[in-house]
This record gives C-alpha cells, structure tokens and sequence, in this order.
C-alpha cells in the first residue's frame, strides 16, 4: 500500500508582483511518497525529510530567480520562496504520524542540515 503525503504539501507558491502581492497567488500540489520509508529509524526520517524539502522546493516555483519579482526586488523574492518553503515542510511534517520526523525537522530546523545529516 502507497502512502503519500498528499495535501500536506499544498505550498502556495507566491509568485509576487511588486505592486499587487494578493493577486498573484498560485497553488501547486505535490506528493511524497514515503512507502519504502521505515519511519521509525532515523536514516528513514531523514530520507523522508529529504524528499519533503525538494517537493516543498519545487512547489514553492523551484527557485526565487523564477518568481516574478526577482527582477525589480531579488532580495523579496527570496524572502517569499523561503517563507513558502518553509510553510510547506511544517504542514507537511505535520501531518505524518512519525514522532521521529517531527524530532529530527524540529532538531535541524532546515534542509540543508537534515539533507546533510548534522
């Protein structure tokens, strides 16, 4: 049987004009598999964690450079991707009944020290 994380990464993807911030909302859904995880050992939170972060990114428009507002203010569009990432993977990992995944996002606080296992 599949399990998958289904709308718990719904990441709305703020791709922001600089003058009109509320209209430009796009809503993109991405599922995670997490099947072939054991949960319950660290080496499967992680992996998990992982691949929570890459569809959170990719949900999120992939990188700032490709929101609308990255010409005129790269700065906000780099605050807003981060903001979207991150409001993905916290309702993402909130919805998995896996104490041990809720640790270690809670422990490392970001992707880059969970993908790198510190």
């Amino acid at each position: 049987m599949l399990k998958f994380v289904g709308t718990a990464l719904t990441a709305a993807a703020l791709i922001v004009g600089a003058a009109h911030a509320d209209s430009n909302i796009i809503r993109k859904d991405v599922s995670v598999s997490y099947h072939d995880l054991n949960l319950s050992t660290e080496a499967g939170a992680r992996t998990l964690l992982v691949r929570i972060n890459a569809a959170a990114a990719s949900a999120c428009g992939g990188a700032p450079m490709f929101y609308t507002s990255y010409s005129v203010a790269p700065a906000l569009a780099a605050q807003e991707f981060s903001t979207c990432r991150a409001n993905a993977v916290n309702a993402a990992v909130n919805s998995i009944p896996a104490p041990l995944v809720h640790q270690i996002s809670a422990s490392n606080g970001s992707y880059e020290r969970v993908a790198g296992g510190r």
